[in-house]
């Protein structure tokens, strides 16, 4: 059997750098101590040393692996030894994350998931290992789907390699593969709403700005005209725009997606080489999203829903594998990559919405609690709240427009939404559905509604789908044919 080994020793060095992100506040309480001679001051530097450093020290340490032909082992622990064992067949994602500073000594992070993970961490993680593990996983994984009776020849009987791992197979010419142009990136990141959160970031900073110099510049600002105010805003919105532009440009660079040996291979990024594998039978569906700006460009954005967290970078912590796509050409992009999605956009009439005032007057509705208190607590501004009452019932008008979906095939239902102003269309493999149900008030009976809701796996919770006010019967066949199903 193969003899367990450590990580590199740069691997320390990220168990450092997960220290200080979880006890950060330790250097806080340094840096604002004065009484240097304190025996409180000296012992939050003793604490500080054993977590930064000893702590670290000792979980790198006490860490080994072994990459074996029937699983792969981990061990770990200080005080409390852990033994995780991990058949191939049971992996669902294995992520790989290479910093620029690992790459001249060909090291990487291999992050390893099943479906039973938490949420907090993976089965495995394993920090600055040579390249060459995933490259052994993904072989293993491949092996044991493909001929799982086979044996390696690494065996304990065989003493010249006993201690060597089993030599990789070359890499298989993908059968698909697909590589970002600079055109489709920029394009990715322009339309990228990620600038808004940037935007409250900036505007959380002027809460740390000191209050005389916040009050000096309210000053300065009165005496300026409202054309220099809205010039100023506007250049605070393009500042954050711009900042996610160069944000999502650096986590998407040189963005590739290929298909080899029934898996998706998907990797991105500039600083750090985030490389995700998943197996093409463990994808749980696909979603086609676009936001407004998107859809004003006819332009839409991939992502496959996984069983794992190995996406929670992502938007929505799904796996994008099409970053940005015209319309025009997205199902014959995406079909040889995964193969039961439709050659062209599909026919989503059976499933629409019977009624579109329900869901105008529920967005009304619910704007209606915060205009009350606006009106209530600022009765001179509250009329500028009343703006909020033609957004909603615009926003209701989309979300009945852009629900539809449809029964392609006895082993594909297709269902599409709207929400915030984006259009989401999920491709869904039948057997993939976890559960169905069909809810109706006692109002809706009398007008011949009901909601129709799909749950299925979503990283480690459950994703529910829910198409709202649709023609009672539509639904109910939809559900007739999910009970009586083979």
């Amino acid at each position: 059997m193969t003899k367990p080994k450590r990580t590199h020793p740069l691997g320390l060095l990220q168990h450092i750098a997960k220290s200080i992100k979880d006890y950060w506040f330790l250097l806080i309480l340094v840096l604002t101590s004065h009484d240097y001679t304190s025996i409180w001051f000296w012992g939050i530097m003793t604490i500080l040393l054993v977590a930064f450093f000893i702590w670290p020290l000792a979980k790198w340490l006490t860490l080994t692996y072994v990459i074996a032909p029937d699983a792969i082992v981990v061990h770990s622990g200080v005080f409390v030894r852990h033994h995780e064992h991990i058949p191939y067949a049971r992996i669902q994602t294995v992520q790989n994350k290479q910093w620029f500073y690992l790459r001249p000594f060909k090291l990487e992070e291999v992050l390893i998931e099943t479906a039973s993970h938490s949420d907090s961490a993976p089965e495995a993680r394993l920090t600055a290992v040579p390249i060459t593990v995933a490259q052994l996983i993904n072989h293993y994984r491949q092996v044991a789907t493909t001929a799982p009776t086979a044996t390696d020849p690494q065996t304990d009987d065989s003493p010249a390699t006993a201690t060597e791992p089993a030599p990789v197979t070359a890499t298989p010419q993908p059968a698909a593969y697909y590589q970002i142009n600079y055109r489709d990136l920029v394009k990715f990141g322009l339309t990228s709403l990620i600038f808004i959160p940037f935007l409250l970031v900036l505007l959380g900073l002027y809460n740390k700005i000191p209050h005389k110099v916040a009050d000096a510049l309210i000053d300065d600002a009165s005496h300026l005209g409202l054309t220099l105010l809205i010039g100023g805003a506007i250049v605070i919105v393009l500042i954050a725009w711009l900042g996610a532009f160069l944000w999502t440009l650096t986590r998407y660079y040189h963005f590739e997606l290929s298909r080899s040996n029934h898996q998706l291979v998907a990797a991105k990024g500039l600083f750090q080489r985030n490389t995700v594998t998943a197996p093409l039978d463990r994808l749980q569906g696909v979603r086609i999203k676009q936001n407004i700006l998107r859809q004003w460009l006819h332009l839409q954005t991939i992502q496959v829903l996984v069983a794992s967290k190995a996406a929670s970078d992502d938007d929505d912590n799904d796996l994008v594998v099409m970053p940005v796509i015209d319309n025009a050409i997205v199902y014959r992009t995406m079909q040889p990559f995964i193969q039961w999605l439709p050659s062209q956009q599909p026919d989503l009439s059976a499933l629409r919405v019977a009624r579109s005032w329900y869901q105008i007057r529920n967005t009304m509705l619910v704007v209606a609690v915060p205009i009350a208190l606006l009106w209530w607590l600022w009765p001179s501004w509250g009329w500028l709240s009343l703006i909020l009452l033609p957004i909603a019932a615009l926003q209701g008008r989309f979300a009945a427009k852009n629900t539809a979906g449809a029964l392609l095939s006895p082993k594909l239902l297709a269902l599409q939404t709207g929400h915030f102003w984006e259009r989401e269309l999920y491709y869904i493999p039948t057997e993939k559905i976890q559960s169905m149900k069909v809810t109706r008030s006692i109002w809706m009976k009398r007008t011949h509604l009901a909601h129709l809701v799909v749950n299925i796996r979503h990283g480690n919770h459950n994703q529910a789908i829910e198409l709202r006010y649709l023609h009672a019967d539509a639904a109910h066949a939809i559900y007739d044919w999910y009970l009586h199903r083979t």
